[in-house]
């Protein structure tokens, strides 16, 4: 056990208002309170407690002292629970939630490693496409495909930079011709998700141009599908298109247009102690999915 040198017990006595209801809360009698607090002050040369028959309480130094003290309890306290977990193998069930495709084809993989590598856990995975409230329906972390925390109890960390490409048939764009700024999309067919906004990146600004097109569906495969056979342009991320570009059945356009600020994040619960298997696991898909972009 690390030394604290009367630093635990002088927090409990100022948190539980007493040095009688110090030692019960630390399981310890009175006069061990007393004699560690005593020293303590002895170390600093300086009083911390003003000490009645009836109440404790802090000098000027010692509500400075208190302040910085509780800091380095707390993290005492998380690097023992650390230490104590780091000996036994993480286990338990993790619930996470990740979108579709890129569920299927990167993080069911990555989880697949995870749970040979650890046995004893237990994994549930949702690949809803929608943005789940991951406090709300009790997940330890969610794969996100943009940074945008409206609920400020959440963390996000950047895993992997994506690049979100427009692409289309060498037959449409012999057909059609080749759009050479985002403007002339306008006159092309562009095959669209729901509310994802065609966002390009100019000299000057970040701006949305407004497209029109005959297909309209929720699944980005679908588009590719529709795309690969020459009915019009696509705009989706780098997972969907990265096996017809590599068998040249689509191509890129517009490709100094693209925007910079698409990324991969893991999300989770803003908490004071995550437990060992979460953080276990954000930290084995932060290094797996950022090497799946290398």
């Amino acid at each position: 056990m690390f030394d604290r040198g009367g630093l635990r017990e002088f927090v409990a006595v100022v948190e539980q208002g007493g040095f009688t209801a110090a030692a019960d809360i630390l399981d310890v009698s009175t006069s061990f309170v007393s004699r560690e607090v005593k020293r303590l002050e002895e170390r600093l040369n300086t009083r911390l407690l003003h000490r009645t028959t009836r109440a404790v309480r802090l000098t000027d130094m010692g509500r400075i002292y208190y302040q910085r003290a509780r800091e380095i309890h707390d993290r005492i306290e998380a690097l023992e629970s650390d230490m104590a977990d780091l000996q036994e193998l993480p286990k338990g069930t993790i619930r996470i939630t990740a979108a579709g495709i890129y569920a299927e084809r990167y993080v069911a993989p990555a989880l697949a490693e995870f749970m040979i590598k650890y046995p004893e856990i237990s994994i549930e995975l949702d690949t809803r496409m929608d943005v789940v409230d991951i406090v709300e329906e009790g997940f330890d972390l969610a794969v996100r495909m943009h940074g945008a925390l409206p609920d400020s109890t959440l963390v996000a960390r950047k895993v992997a930079r994506r690049r979100v490409m427009v692409c289309a048939s060498p037959a449409y764009l012999a057909r059609r011709g080749r759009p050479e700024t985002p403007d002339e999309l306008t006159s092309h067919n562009c095959l669209r998700l729901p509310h994802m906004p065609w966002r390009f990146s100019y000299p000057d600004e970040t701006r949305s141009v407004k497209v029109q097109g005959n297909w309209k569906c929720d699944d980005g495969r679908s588009l590719v599908t529709a795309a690969v056979r020459g009915i019009g342009l696509v705009r989706l991320t780098d997972y969907y298109l990265d096996d017809e570009l590599r068998r040249g059945e689509i191509e890129v356009v517009l490709e100094q247009y693209e925007v910079q600020d698409a990324c991969t994040w893991i999300v989770y619960p803003e908490r004071k102690h995550l437990p060992t298997r979460v953080r276990f696991l954000i930290d084995f898909l932060a290094e797996r999915l950022k090497r799946e972009r290398s």
